[in-house]
């Protein structure tokens, strides 16, 4: 029974060792974000903003990325049929206010918390954006897009976002509904 006891203990030591090992730092980590969003049916929404980071340090990133939007509609007696393209480019920043909370926390509720702002410079068409006396094929509308969430990560180099963003610079002209809200995989490499 004693030898039981001791094999018994030894391994919930060598476990206790492991669930405290240093996740590796992202300090000069690249990272990828493959936003894809589909929506179809009456409606068709077909969103692609994929996204290159880069870790400045373990609290701070940025990136930069393309970002395209088609959305069109079948016609119906309460909406006109219409089609729309929207493409430009975003970038961001995010700052990690609480980092590896599991080590502190009793319940594995998120790993980091962050505060999030986001720039997108985005070709509109005129037509469906703008007002009709707008005589523009395409308008330019400047989001800027502010808010934060928590990432889970899953492994070493892979995490689960969370965020809810507003669009402050919110007009008539606006592609977004406030609140914003997104739910991403990381791939850190």
């Amino acid at each position: 029974m004693k030898k039981y006891f001791f094999l018994l203990l030894l391994a919930l030591c060598s476990l206790q060792a492991l669930a405290q090992e240093e996740m590796p730092s992202r300090k000069g980590k690249i990272f990828f974000i493959p936003e894809l969003w589909l929506s179809f049916g009456s409606r068709t929404y077909i969103e692609l903003g994929p996204l290159v980071g880069y870790h400045v340090n373990d609290r701070l990133s940025v990136g930069l990325g393309p970002h395209y939007i088609y959305q069109s509609q079948r016609a119906s007696p309460y909406y006109p049929a219409y089609e729309t393209h929207t493409w430009g480019i975003k970038s961001f920043g995010r700052f990690a206010l609480l980092t590896n909370a599991e080590q502190f926390l009793p319940i594995k509720l998120f790993s980091d918390l962050f505060v999030h702002v986001e720039y997108e410079a985005l070709s509109l068409d005129g037509s469906y954006y703008g007002s009709p006396s707008l005589e523009q094929d395409r308008i330019w509308y400047h989001a800027l897009l502010v808010g934060g969430g928590f990432n889970q990560r899953v492994g070493m180099y892979n995490s689960v976002s969370f965020m809810v963003l507003w669009d402050v610079n919110g007009t008539a002209s606006t592609p977004y509904s406030n609140p914003i809200f997104r739910i991403g995989f990381n791939t850190f490499f």
